[in-house]
């Protein structure tokens, strides 16, 4: 059944801002084509309408997409096809008013483009009529024999998508790669089947990106998260709808990100920040949540199965936002409301997958002599995640700081194969989930001195045999040209794994009458260990994260985010000044 965008959310007077049929960028034209369709949520006739004059100036080009007399989905196909392919930098591609099928995926590469060869493309801007008024249906779309995005770009600078929706992309609605300067704005991206795994990964998908606003937009159905943003600097995610998806939105591997004044609901989480071992050198911090509306996300998680252990399908049903092995968030002034497992939860990397605490192969070369011991001949040899530590990342949460919100937690009904067993521990013991769950697993291991089987010993175990690796075994097959040469790294400040020091603590204060505690005892010195192990506690209420006062934690405190894009800063207290969440004291 085709749907569209539901009529309730165009009362979000910020959220939803509609074009007219005249177009900023495409003048009037009264000669006007109109034919029309039948809308099956509705019954009701979205008209097939063409308003566009095309103009050429000196400095850009308005290109009309479709005429009066065609508007066919193989004119308006073939026509996107050549505008990407030929674009020119400054060019506005404007699309018609209607529902139209496009037959395959719809792809620009700023050094690619023929319009001006040599030169990487750049300030190009897609505006349709609005994200209920030009529908672009990828449902039957192709590409190359693998699942099609609606559209992937690539390569380019200062691009924008405005008023328009993108529906049924077999693969990404909206992908972007390797772009500085991205405008997502008033964009629908929806798959219309509730809650199914063969509906496309992602919504708006910017990824290794710069300079990142996304405003004012809707994001439904996706089998991964509707808005993602990862391995990206410098985003603002405003003002947007997630609903339905299985992470509403989702912020991985970035840095200098806000992301305020947005509603999800209805999804499997609501809004996941994420660092996962991706082993490229991009790692988060600085996140700012704030005055969001989570509330309701209680879906089934209908996600793939990921590469990483750490992945979305491991979100459990009924939770409002997810912080995971990452560092410097901080989440404030939203409002959590009715979630059935917990309102807001915490974890390492050591919950998604226990081998990043594996102790190290030490038998660099095979130097023992024993056949049966695996030899280390590579970094990825000495331990699972021997690579992605040597690389930087850290599978700890670090310097969270949550504090002033809205938590009202919803009818008790926790699930999640990922805390089954926390589950099954709290019901056993006739307590419940705490509202903030904080597994602290990370925490301990990280506290644990060095010599006692804590992070400390195995990172520095980890760093050892790879610095003997490369001396005993990489370096002379270099010297002797039998692998090209490859740099020796260390584990980074190696401290960080042990001790915390004053702001790196998860703190939670003033967020209502609710629970707030650790599976794990975070003090070595109040953890219980059988055999060395550490044993979940499966605490009610603890002073782990207690900030402030006389604790000697010092809560973080998140800095403002903003994106230049096209020469204009986005941001708090940059061109937004007035809205509730950033108007000036």
């Amino acid at each position: 059944m085709k749907t569209s965008i539901p009529s309730m959310k165009l009362g979000l007077a910020s959220a939803i801002a509609f074009a007219a049929l005249g177009m900023t960028g495409c003048g009037g034209d009264d000669d006007n084509s109109s034919t029309t369709s039948v809308d099956q949520a509705t019954g009701g006739e979205l008209a097939s309408l063409f308003n566009c004059t095309a103009a050429t100036t000196e400095s850009a080009r308005v290109i009309c997409i479709g005429s009066a007399s065609d508007l066919t989905d193989a004119t308006v196909s073939s026509e996107l096809v050549t505008a990407l392919s030929t674009a020119k930098s400054g060019d506005t591609i404007i699309l018609p008013q209607g529902r139209f099928n496009i037959a395959t995926e719809l792809t620009f590469d700023g050094n690619g483009s023929l319009g001006q060869v040599g030169t990487m493309v750049e300030n190009l801007t897609i505006r349709g009529a609005g994200m209920d008024k030009t529908i672009l249906d990828f449902d039957a779309a192709t590409s190359g024999g693998a699942k099609a995005d609606g559209f992937f770009v690539s390569n380019t600078k200062d691009i924008t998508f405005e008023d328009f929706g993108v529906y049924e992309a077999p693969n990404n609605a909206i992908k972007l790669k390797k772009t500085d300067g991205i405008v997502l704005r008033r964009i629908a991206t929806v798959w219309e089947t509730d809650y199914q795994s063969t509906n496309g990964a992602y919504g708006l998908y910017p990824v290794e990106t710069q300079n990142v606003l996304i405003e004012d937009c809707y994001v439904k159905g996706s089998a991964d998260a509707g808005v993602y943003v990862g391995q990206s600097s410098n985003i603002v995610v405003r003002n947007t709808i997630a609903e339905k998806n299985v992470a509403g939105i989702e912020i991985e591997n970035s840095t200098n990100a806000d992301v305020y004044g947005n509603t999800a609901t209805g999804n499997t989480g609501g809004i996941l920040i994420f660092d996962l071992p991706i082993g490229n050198g991009l790692y988060g911090s600085g996140v700012r949540i704030f005055n969001n509306t989570v509330t309701d996300n209680n879906a089934p998680n209908f996600a793939n199965a990921s590469d990483f252990a750490g992945g979305v399908h491991i979100v459990p049903p009924g939770t409002g936002v997810i912080i995971l092995s990452t560092s410097d968030v901080e989440i404030y002034d939203n409002t959590i409301t009715g979630h059935q497992t917990t309102a807001v939860a915490l974890s390492s990397y050591v919950l998604a997958d226990d081998k990043v605490l594996q102790v190290p192969n030490q038998d660099v070369g095979g130097a023992d002599g024993n056949d049966e011991t695996p030899s280390v001949m590579a970094y990825g040899d000495i331990a699972t995640y021997a690579p992605e530590f040597i690389d930087g990342w850290s599978p700890l949460v670090r310097s969270i700081n949550i504090h002033d919100n809205t938590i009202v937690p919803g009818a008790y009904a926790p699930q999640g194969s990922l805390i089954r067993d926390i589950i099954l521990g709290y019901t056993i013991n006739g307590s419940k989930v705490p509202d903030i769950l904080y597994d602290g697993i990370g925490e301990l291991m990280a506290q644990i001195p060095q010599g006692q089987g804590g992070l400390l010993d195995i990172t520095g175990g980890i760093n050892a045999v790879a610095a003997g690796l490369y001396a005993n075994v990489l370096l002379p097959q270099m010297n002797a040209g039998a692998i090209e040469t490859e740099a020796m790294q260390q584990i980074p400040n190696l401290a960080e794994f042990g001790g915390y020091a004053a702001g790196d603590y998860v703190c939670a204060s003033n967020n209502g009458d609710i629970t707030q505690a650790a599976v794990f005892a975070t003090n070595p010195a109040e953890a219980v260990f059988v055999n060395g192990e550490p044993q979940p506690q499966l605490l009610q209420s603890d002073e782990s994260m207690t900030c402030g006062g006389n604790t000697g934690k010092t809560p973080y405190i998140g800095a403002a985010a903003t994106a230049t894009i096209a020469g204009t800063v986005y941001g708090c207290g940059e061109d937004d000044t007035t809205s509730t969440a950033c108007a000036p004291e």
